[in-house]
């Protein structure tokens, strides 16, 4: 009895030497004194060795479980601001640590770094917390996306475009506002304490792909000027230059954008197409000489900015963009071989696009956490095209197409959007809706004048909900389309419901499911009631008959992290119901090539994507394969296509030095009769980064002698393949300078949740 009794007495004391506590606290900012949202904040032991981790609630908040007794350390680090450690001795109970305030910093401290890129994973979007090492690797908030690998994002070196892995389009925003690329590039990576990718979006954000919302610190004075400045030195026509200036005075902030992207290179075609008549089969065979394709894209833009204490914000943005494209892409000079004839061919295609606009924005917070936002945005687009095609044997008066098209075009997009937040849940709904007027007049081989009326409502309501370890997302929408023409009307009302699943049964283990139906209209283009020739033996023709399209879509998506590795997996399937794809006829001894509406379209994406960190912060590679297939239902062909790829990508940084290594294999894309394989992409840039300047060099497909995009028409009327390839731009050598002054101080940014644009001009042009 009396050793039960000691060994009882022994265990107590031991059970009490290792007792667990809990540690609370709230991370605020030190001017302010709000809560932040996403700190990181780690327990380490008292000779810093990593414990645990976790990040702060929305309003602050943080809590570390199961503390044994004795000495700890707390460090607490954002971006931006400086870090703060936190010693705890001798530890027997639970302990709230209370308030812990963060000052900004104007410069990159070194200190604790989270060695793995943090994500969360939520049941509408993924929040990234992008690193010391990863902000200190960065320029601006294009390369920093880079530096950070996301799952499913591609980023063209070339041109710098955006998009997701299946080809869907990728929108950019700042504080919850939709902006344009430049206003991206003009970012200082130290004022982005988060990233919000919306990989699966919510039904106000419409049908576009992913949404890429930059969180950013706001000054309350001073200001910023910053440029940053791409060109080659290879290819003297290649260069990518943005300017912004950002001045802030109390409540209010002037913010400017200039982006100069231009291009005079050479490219050179080859089409080899296939046309096969009621009573004989034709085959021509062109080859390009180098043509050159010139264009210079200037965009403006002057905002300003009113914010009350986060009460509410009023923000107007004049908008205006220039395209002036002398030689456009499309442009060819070649020998024709058909049977035994060598025709001369020309075609030249040039165009300008003038689109100002007017967004004038207003939020207001209301109590027990509700908000109002409405967004009203005013666009005028003019454009001018012109097109001449000849081909014609030696020595013999060449025959011309020649069409000339004036287009104006006007919209007014309004929307409201109603907020509330519960404990455990959100609600919104809203309305959107757009009213457009468009002419278009036609000269040349057609003498038309096309004019068109068209709306659009949409309204929705979404509710999402937090279960313990399981998330929800409920949401129903509907859509009206109308469009006249000539007497002539289409009407349509999609039903669009919704919903989101996601499961986190351990901390480093997520799952999510994805379901809806939506819905799109047919392009302006399409719908035009017009006939343009392509060449002598091709028309191109619209169709106002086009109804809008239901589509479907189930996406699957699971992430695993441990330690030094990552791993995501994506698949998804959609079914575009009635599909406005293409179809070819042949009528009155030419083809005609119009779009209808299909019986459908299938896709499935598939691809997994590994992230490995083999040293420290230092290194991150991140290897995707990826398989397509696709499934075409016309109403008189059925195609198939798949494509098995990869995409690779190395970042590595150390003190100021970063170096870049990326290498893409060409992605295929399947829509009706038409596969569009895009070029294979390589490269490797090398950079020295400081707090206000950097500089970089590097070099673009390095591996080939030529960049090359391919496109295969699969008609068994008449077939074609085309491919252009340019010797300019394999390889490039590129030089790329940034700089940034900055001064005053920061302070956390209200969001602006809405923004609309229109850039579709609408015309139906004759161009291969």
């Amino acid at each position: 009895m009396k050793h039960m009794i000691i060994l009882c007495i022994a265990s107590l004391v031991s059970f009490m030497a290792v007792a667990q506590n809990k540690i609370t606290g709230r991370v605020v900012e030190e001017e302010t004194k709000s809560g932040l949202e996403f700190v990181t904040v780690q327990l380490l032991t008292s000779d810093s060795l990593f414990v645990k981790g976790t990040v702060t609630d929305a309003k602050g908040n943080f809590s570390f479980d199961n503390v044994v007794n004795g000495n700890c350390r707390i460090t607490v680090s954002y971006v931006g601001y400086e870090t703060v450690c936190i010693d705890i001795w001798n530890l027997e109970k639970n302990l709230p640590v209370g308030d812990i305030a963060l000052l900004n910093s104007g410069v990159m401290l070194e200190g604790v770094t989270v060695r793995a890129n943090p994500v969360l994973k939520k049941t509408d979007r993924q929040i990234i917390l992008p690193t010391q090492a990863q902000v200190k690797a960065s320029t601006n908030g294009l390369s920093l996306l880079r530096t950070l690998q996301l799952s499913r994002i591609l980023i063209n070196p070339v041109d710098n475009s955006v998009k997701l892995s299946g080809g869907e389009s990728v929108q950019f925003r700042i504080n919850g506002v939709e902006v344009t690329q430049a206003e991206v590039i003009a970012l200082n990576p130290a004022d982005i304490t988060k990233i919000e990718y919306h990989d699966n979006p919510g039904l106000r954000y419409g049908n576009v792909g992913a949404v890429l919302d930059y969180i950013v610190k706001r000054k309350d004075s001073g200001g910023t000027i910053a440029a940053d400045l791409s060109n080659a030195l290879s290819a003297n026509g290649y260069g990518e230059n943005n300017l912004s200036a950002k001045y802030n005075y109390r409540k209010s902030e002037f913010s400017a954008y200039a982006y100069w992207g231009r291009r005079d290179l050479k490219w050179t075609r080859e089409n080899y197409e296939t046309f096969r008549f009621p009573d004989n089969t034709l085959e021509r065979r062109e080859i390009g000489k180098p043509t050159p394709v010139k264009y210079d894209d200037l965009n403006f833009s002057l905002a300003y900015n009113l914010q009350d204490d986060d009460r509410q914000m009023l923000n107007v943005t004049l908008r205006n963009n220039y395209n002036d494209t002398p030689n456009s892409f499309s442009d060819r000079e070649s020998s024709l071989y058909q049977g035994e004839d060598i025709l001369s061919i020309s075609d030249r295609l040039s165009s300008k696009l003038r689109v100002p606009s007017l967004d004038v924005y207003y939020q207001r917070k209301m109590k027990n956490q509700q908000s109002l936002t409405f967004n009203v945005v005013g666009t005028y687009l003019n454009s001018e095209n012109t097109r001449t095609y000849q081909e014609s044997l030696p020595e013999e008066t060449p025959s011309a197409v020649y069409s000339s098209i004036d287009g104006k075009k006007y919209s007014l997009i309004t929307e409201g959007i109603y907020d509330k937040k519960f404990k455990n849940g959100k609600f919104s709904g809203g309305i959107k809706h757009t009213q457009a007027y468009l002419s278009n007049e036609y000269s040349g081989a057609v003498e038309e004048q096309v004019e068109v009326n068209i709306a659009e409502t949409y309204a929705f309501a979404e509710y999402q909900r937090n279960i313990k370890k399981f998330d929800y997302t409920l949401g129903i929408g509907a859509m009206r389309t109308y469009n006249s023409q000539e007497g002539k009307h289409n009407e349509t009302y999609i039903f669009k419901p919704s919903v989101r699943l996601s499961y986190t049964p351990k901390e480093n283990l997520f799952f999510r499911y994805n379901g809806y139906i939506s819905g799109y209209s047919p392009s302006l283009s399409d719908l035009n009631d017009i006939s343009q020739p392509i060449d002598l033996l091709q028309v191109r023709r619209g169709n106002p008959g086009l109804k809008s399209v239901r589509f479907y879509s189930n996406t699957f998506s699971a992430s695993w992290m441990h330690k030094k590795v990552a791993v995501d997996f994506f698949v998804r399937y959609s079914y575009d119901h009635k599909p406005v794809m293409e179809s070819t006829c042949f009528e009155n001894g030419k083809f005609v090539r119009t779009m209808e509406n299909h019986k459908g379209f299938h896709r499935i994406n598939l691809e997994t994507s590994v992230q490995i960190l083999p040293w420290k912060e230092y290194i991150a590679i991140r290897v995707t394969p990826f398989l397509n297939r696709y499934i075409s239902r016309g109403n008189t062909y059925t195609h198939t296509h798949t494509n098995f790829g990869v995409r690779g990508s190395l970042m590595a940084a150390y003190k100021n030095w970063t170096f870049m290594a990326e290498m893409n294999t060409s992605n295929h894309t399947l829509w009706g009769e038409t596969i569009t394989k895009e070029e294979k992409l390589h490269s490797m840039m090398l950079g020295y980064n400081k707090d206000k300047w950097s500089v970089s060099a590097g070099v673009l497909n390095p591996f080939t002698k030529r960049y090359e995009q391919e496109i295969e028409n699969i008609s068994q009327l008449a077939g074609s393949r085309q491919v252009a390839f340019s010797t300019n731009l394999s390889p490039v050598f590129m030089v790329n300078v940034s700089f940034r002054l900055d001064f005053g101080r920061t302070y956390k940014s209200q969001n602006k949740v809405l923004n609309n644009s229109d850039t579709n001009a609408g015309i139906l042009s004759g161009k291969k």
